[in-house]
């Protein structure tokens, strides 16, 4: 308590924290006005909630539709959504709005940790940076998991123990419950801490805990439908997003969608889940290995894309439902530039652009200086930071071809803070300052 009476006795600190709060009701206010608090993605969490509800959540099926659905959203937002009101849109968005003013006060005083002074910067990027206000207020897992990246990442500004990693493992659980993504990080989470403790010569049984919990939910999957998974997700966005635009890349969309529809013209002769699962996994595994370097660079390619999307899909959301065709960054991948001037011109939202290109500005900005500052600093690369090195690292590139200026949220307050202090030492030309705090 009275660390947080010190952080508001700071005039600074205070005035934009109040300056912050004010942008995130102005974007609520906008919202509400708007009406509508969801995106496709939002009603199976709605749906899942559902399962929840009526007990089918726990139930056997090996039903091929009933199997997605059941394991499509792990159960940890849908049993918030039945928290806090199930049909009550606007109690669940106040909610999350709380959380989000809660996350900005972790920016800032992660920052002010961190021997930060430029918080009218901090503020400014903040602002420059709607997607962060935007997601806030739909109902989807957004805004706790940027909750939970920024307290993983406090828990690394000093010196470790045990009960700092206990919390870690409770917050990565939390995440890769939020996002089913992250599952996978927790092999990366035991062999980092497995290595800790024989450099330290320490020991904490916690960090075998995310693991088992991510094997044990994946055999409770494999108990309910018979297919070994922790999300139903992994086959959908391996067979129509990530493997049908690298085909759309390489042969064009019309060769895309022969084959996508071809896949499940084939996957319609199996009748249960575990032989369709099976049949989608095994397929979409083949062709990224008799493609493995070409889809691998167009993998990376798309992750490091997705950093600097401005996020078009977000805006448009207080318009219309989203239209992939209309996206800023597709115009931006036009092959030479009287093509995307062409397409800037015909460009069917124009003052969206307007506002897309200071942000498309301000997320070069961002990483350039966050980026830069770590490379210029590499003795902030020491075994303890690696950790966040790893998991920033890890969100970006599971995204893969699919990222999005959505799923850069989780991140953008730990960008931001390092930005603004790679930023104040460009300026100041002084050693870095989080060489004993980070």
């Amino acid at each position: 308590m009275k660390s947080i009476q010190n952080l508001f006795s700071n005039s600074k600190f205070k005035k934009n924290f109040l300056v912050l709060i004010f942008i995130m009701i102005a974007f609520l206010i906008a919202r509400i006005v708007h009406g509508n608090f969801r995106l496709t993605d939002s009603n199976e969490y709605f749906a899942t909630a559902e399962l929840l509800k009526n007990g089918k959540y726990f139930g056997q099926t090996t039903d091929i539709i009933e199997s997605i659905n059941l394991t499509k959203r792990p159960f940890l937002y849908p049993l918030l959504i039945l928290f806090l009101g199930f049909l009550n849109d606007l109690v669940i968005v106040l909610f999350q709005t709380i959380l989000g003013i809660f996350n900005l006060f972790l920016v800032l005083q992660i920052f002010k940790n961190l021997g930060g002074k430029s918080y009218y910067l901090i503020t400014i990027l903040l602002f420059l940076t709607p997607s962060i206000f935007i997601n806030t207020h739909l109902i989807m897992t957004e805004t706790i998991a940027s909750t939970v990246m920024l307290l993983i990442f406090r828990q690394f500004q000093n010196k470790l123990d045990n009960r700092k990693i206990v919390y870690i493992q409770i917050l990565l659980c939390l995440l890769f419950f939020l996002k089913p993504a992250f599952y996978l990080f927790t092999i990366v989470n035991l062999l980092f801490f497995i290595f800790y403790f024989i450099r330290t010569k320490t020991f904490q049984i916690s960090v075998f805990v995310p693991l088992l919990m991510s094997i044990s939910y994946i055999g409770y999957n494999q108990h309910r439908t018979g297919f070994s998974h922790f999300s139903s997700i992994q086959n959908i966005n391996l067979i129509d997003y990530n493997l049908y635009l690298f085909k759309m890349k390489q042969e064009g969309i019309d060769k895309a969608e022969l084959w996508k529809k071809s896949v499940y013209e084939e996957s319609e002769k199996f009748k249960t889940f575990e032989e369709y699962s099976s049949y989608l996994d095994k397929t979409g595994k083949s062709e990224i290995k008799n493609n493995l370097i070409p889809y691998a660079f167009f993998h990376v390619k798309g992750a490091i894309r997705g950093m600097f999307d401005p996020g078009r899909f977000d805006l448009i959301t207080f318009h219309e439902q989203q239209d992939a065709s209309q996206g800023f960054m597709q115009l931006l991948n036009k092959e030479d530039f009287m093509s995307v001037l062409k397409g800037l011109l015909e460009y069917k939202y124009k003052i969206v652009i307007l506002i897309l290109i200071p942000i498309f500005l301000t997320n070069i900005f961002k990483w350039f200086f966050a980026l830069s500052y770590l490379w210029n600093n590499r003795k902030l690369w020491n075994f303890r930071n690696m950790y966040l090195i790893l998991i920033c690292g890890y969100s970006i590139l599971i995204s893969g071809p699919v990222n999005t200026c959505r799923y850069m949220v989780l991140l953008q307050g730990i960008v931001i803070i390092i930005a603004v202090l790679g930023w104040e030492n460009f300026r100041q030309k002084k050693a870095p300052r989080l060489s004993e705090a980070f």
